[in-house]
């Protein structure tokens, strides 16, 4: 879904950008184009930060007049609760590689496991953090606030005292899955740029 999602839009910025270039002299479309080809070389190589690559991408957005065609951008580089502030807004609105799943622990540090049926509930993991966040190399911690669901599902339909009283302290976040969202992004922002070279190219 997200796929089509994206697909839509990056033809929407080919149709704004071959507008807009219509109104760029040679000089400017050199540039542009330059800083494109450079900043798509970086990428590749990973001699920037993918943090640092968005950025430029969102100064190559403003050059061409496309910043409103390309929001995924902004949400990339400072998060998605920006703009979504509940894990169902979340899990509905993330692409697909920031979706994986949470390893819950309770108060003291151990390991909670989910039956499947409740995992499927309330084990849809939303990686919702700013880009510099995914590449510090930090543990990624989910915050009680995400986890109100499951400790009030738990309270109200526990099968025995053990199980009422269990308690989600935090969720977090394996080395494993952060890659595989910085390689989502990285793939994503590639797109972009190749999409915005052939334009400029063949412009």
């Amino acid at each position: 879904m997200h796929n089509i999602i994206f697909q839509l839009i990056l033809d929407k910025v080919k149709s704004r950008l071959i507008s807009n270039l219509l109104s760029l002299n040679n000089s400017g479309k050199e540039t542009i184009l330059h800083l494109a080809r450079t900043t798509s070389v970086e990428l590749l190589e990973e001699t920037k930060s993918l943090h640092d690559i968005l950025l430029t991408c969102k100064t190559i957005c403003k050059m061409l007049q496309i910043s409103d065609k390309n929001p995924w951008i902004d949400l990339e580089l400072n998060g998605y609760l920006i703009k979504y502030k509940t894990r169902d807004e979340l899990y509905d609105n993330l692409p697909y590689y920031r979706k994986t799943t949470w390893k819950f622990y309770d108060l003291y540090g151990n390991v909670i496991t989910l039956p499947p049926d409740i995992g499927d509930l309330f084990g849809k993991s939303t990686i919702y953090h700013p880009t510099h966040e995914l590449e510090s190399n930090n543990p990624l911690i989910i915050g009680i606030q995400f986890l109100d669901k499951f400790n009030k599902f738990i309270s109200e339909h526990g099968t025995d005292y053990a199980s009422k009283s269990v308690r989600i302290h935090e969720a977090r976040v394996a080395k494993g899955a952060i890659t595989q969202v910085l390689q989502g992004i990285k793939s994503k922002t590639q797109e972009f740029l190749d999409t915005i070279i052939s334009i400029l190219e063949s412009g």
